[in-house]
């Protein structure tokens, strides 16, 4: 990991024509587009009993909640780089556990659009954490599930919510999700999206990061795949506020 003294952020709205742009998913205030509606329990389950704690929360000093992240070692979790860019994530939770953050980074390429984070603990979270699998092994139209807190709710995407259709050409990092049924929400950032195998486990293909928009509607929702990331590569930058 790098050691530099100061990164200097720009918070990224994409505005192109037709009224379109991508919003990234932390709990900042905005007016959310017209869409569907928020999610509801047609399409996503309340996990009143988690059975996927690595799949966190994060949260400021004072307790107010921020987004998601995904636990992928016993001290370490992914989550959206733009859930941690404004330094002031304190706290993750993961099932009943609350742990004090030791260190934040943000990718390399942040600045070029990789919008991913890497938050570090000084103790093991007692959670299993979340396996990653290969994009390889996915063939199109695979169910996928989401994990993640949208409106600060810890929810799962049920059977049939999302799909994978592949990975675009012009964008080899990215996990599209079409919004047929429903979509991702404001705090989904930083959270899963993933594969449920026969045995009931959850594996991560991705870390949520944002829905795209065109006059007022939701068109797609996207995640920052993760089987390309090495982890433990010199691809992280110390992140310091201001």
């Amino acid at each position: 990991m790098r050691n530099i003294g100061s990164v200097f952020l720009v918070l990224l709205i994409v505005i192109t024509t037709s009224c379109q742009f991508s919003e990234k998913l932390d709990d900042t205030d905005r007016t959310p587009p017209q869409s569907k509606g928020p999610q509801t329990e047609e399409h996503f389950m309340f996990m009143e009993h988690d059975n996927v704690p690595a799949a966190g929360s994060l949260y400021r000093e004072n307790g107010s909640f921020v987004g998601s992240c995904v636990l992928i070692d016993p001290k370490r979790a992914l989550t959206a780089g733009h859930c941690i860019e404004q330094g002031n994530v304190k706290y993750a939770r993961f099932g009943s556990e609350y742990l004090l953050i030791d260190e934040q980074f943000l990718h390399e390429d942040y600045l070029l659009g990789d919008d991913l984070g890497l938050i570090t603990f000084s103790t093991e979270v007692s959670a299993t954490p979340i396996s990653i699998i290969s994009i390889d092994e996915m063939s199109v139209m695979t169910p996928l599930h989401t994990i993640a807190h949208g409106n600060g709710e810890k929810k799962i995407s049920r059977d049939g919510t999302f799909h994978y259709y592949g990975i675009l050409r012009n964008k080899p990092n990215e996990i599209v999700f079409l919004p047929l049924k429903s979509h991702v929400w404001f705090g989904d950032s930083g959270g899963a999206i993933g594969y449920i195998d026969w045995d009931n486990s959850f594996y991560l293909l991705g870390i949520i990061t944002h829905f795209s928009v065109i006059d007022g509607k939701i068109y797609e929702c996207a995640a920052r795949r993760v089987d390309n990331v090495d982890i433990d590569a010199d691809i992280w930058l110390p992140w310091f506020p201001k």
